[in-house]
């Protein structure tokens, strides 16, 4: 076999030439449950790699597979929890908030109803994250939030949908951090950025824009917005079917893959330290998590990202009608946002995924677009149209700091007990930037809404400082532990957290 065409295990050419050892040994020893997983894959398929050497061929060829198999289910699951939460925006021009009398800041607070159940049903998500199959009790999730959805048709009154809205959020509390988990359960942190640009998109408001234009043409007696929700929830509903049954909890239990292709999973990702899965509770891992400084600036950051997210997936329909249109432009114009958004993750994370050593900078950088767009928002004339769609949109490339910053944090967090505490805190952070940013928007100062673009300006510049210094206070953690990891490791898979692990590298 030709040389260029065979790939040596990350480990070994990163130094680490007692990849997994220890790690099997303690499987063998009866220790599996104080390793990660991987380790127990080492201990059963090791022998059916020959020198940890395989074909490049066969490596891409693989990493095709599970792309195919995760990623459109993963997107799927993603794009209809977009679309369960701005059907309201929706559902607003058709009459919602005529029918159930909505009144003062009613609506915003239904804008913000999703993010407090997702607040209080965040700890115990966690909690059975880390102590069930993972995506057995995200399909259960994804379930109930498709009945939640459905039964918004059904409401009569403020009290009615707050409540439906409430639940909705609280089973959708675990998407984020199942698929922050799921994708570093599985990629490198090279690969993490362009497949998470792709699950965590934005087309919800394409698709939401499209069906409530469809909807518009219906003229029977059953209101407009009532199918929105029937429609959306039914789907859904359908979808956790597929979930439960094609989507693996890890790679150990992954049946589309034969044990040598489980072996070449894990070990390709050995290198970054990060660990794959383990169900044992570790108590010094879960305080490092909060005593750690890193931790509270990408907290933060993400709040301040997502106050304008929270805003702009309530009222976006609000803001367009506010300019003069009907109904059924609206839902038109509605439908450019949710492009921008994803087009523009795409590219910064494709972008990002070329480099861990300057990622933070260009993150930071990127939030200039959005700053751009809220202050032509904030300073052109109501009777400039064009402008105003212009910094619309433009606005709506907030999603791209806020998607490859997930890429970091993924890259920047070992040990499983830290992963998982940390994705659901920052699940915390940004569901905490989603009910501030509705509050923002007041009924008084429509169709203008100047509250609400001061806000986004305010937290766009505070994230540029939370992303830089967090990036400044990487770069310094890799520089005292430099020696560490020139030496390299022989700790792979035993489930330590960054911090524990000396020879980790943070990407800056």
């Amino acid at each position: 076999m030709a040389k260029e065409e065979i790939i040596v295990a990350p480990a070994e050419v990163s130094g680490h030439t007692l990849t997994g050892r220890a790690a099997a040994k303690a499987v063998e020893a009866g220790h599996a449950k104080d390793v990660d997983i991987a380790a127990q894959i080492i201990a059963e398929h090791g022998d059916t790699v020959d020198g940890d050497t395989w074909p490049a061929e066969e490596e891409r060829k693989l990493m095709r597979r599970v792309d195919w198999r995760l990623i459109p289910i993963l997107f799927v699951c993603a794009t209809m929890s977009g679309l369960d939460k701005t059907a309201i925006s929706g559902a607003a021009i058709y009459g919602l908030k005529k029918d159930l009398h909505l009144t003062g800041q009613q609506y915003s607070w239904c804008g913000s109803a999703p993010f407090f159940g997702g607040l209080l049903f965040m700890g115990p998500a966690a909690y059975c994250l880390r102590r069930l199959p993972t995506i057995t009790f995200f399909a259960i999730n994804v379930l109930f939030w498709g009945i939640t959805e459905m039964c918004m048709a059904a409401c009569t009154s403020f009290g009615g949908l707050f409540v439906c809205r409430f639940l909705l959020g609280g089973f959708e509390a675990l998407l984020i951090p199942a698929i922050t988990l799921v994708v570093a359960m599985w990629y490198r942190p090279d690969e993490q950025p362009q497949r998470n640009s792709i699950i965590l998109n934005v087309v919800a408001p394409i698709l939401n824009g499209f069906m409530a234009w469809l909807v518009g043409y219906y003229k029977g007696p059953f209101e407009k917005w009532r199918i929105i929700f029937l429609t959306l929830g039914a789907f859904t509903i359908l979808w956790a079917a597929v979930v439960y049954f094609f989507l693996p909890n890890n790679p150990l239990d992954a049946k589309f893959l034969s044990g040598r292709e489980k072996y070449i999973v894990i070990q390709r990702k050995a290198a970054d330290n990060t660990g794959v899965e383990s169900k044992t509770f570790k108590k010094g891992q879960f305080f490092e998590a909060f005593t750690d400084f890193k931790t509270w600036l990408i907290w933060f950051a993400i709040i301040a990202l997502q106050v304008p997210n929270g805003g702009l997936t309530t009222f976006n329909t609000l803001i367009i009608s506010g300019l003069g249109f009907d109904s059924l432009k609206t839902s038109l114009l509605a439908m450019p946002p949710g492009a921008m958004s994803t087009l523009s993750g795409i590219g910064l994370s494709y972008i990002a995924s070329r480099t861990r050593r300057y990622r933070t900078p260009l993150i930071a950088g990127s939030i200039l677009l959005p700053l751009l767009g809220a202050l032509l928002c904030y300073a052109l004339p109501r009777t400039n149209l064009a402008g105003q769609l212009v910094g619309l949109y433009i606005l709506y490339t907030y999603w791209a700091p806020y998607v490859t910053l997930v890429s970091v944090y993924q890259a920047n967090v070992a040990g499983h007990t830290k992963k998982t505490t940390l994705f659901a805190w920052y699940y915390v952070s940004w569901a905490t930037g989603n009910i501030i940013g509705p509050q923002t928007f007041r009924a008084d100062q429509a169709p203008v809404y100047t509250g609400g673009t001061v806000a986004m300006i305010v937290c766009y510049v505070i994230a540029i400082l939370c992303i830089l210094a967090y990036g400044a206070a990487c770069h310094i953690s890799n520089k005292r532990r430099a020696e560490e990891i020139a030496a390299g490791s022989d700790q792979d898979w035993l489930d330590l957290s960054d911090k524990e692990n000396r020879s980790f590298v943070y990407t800056t």
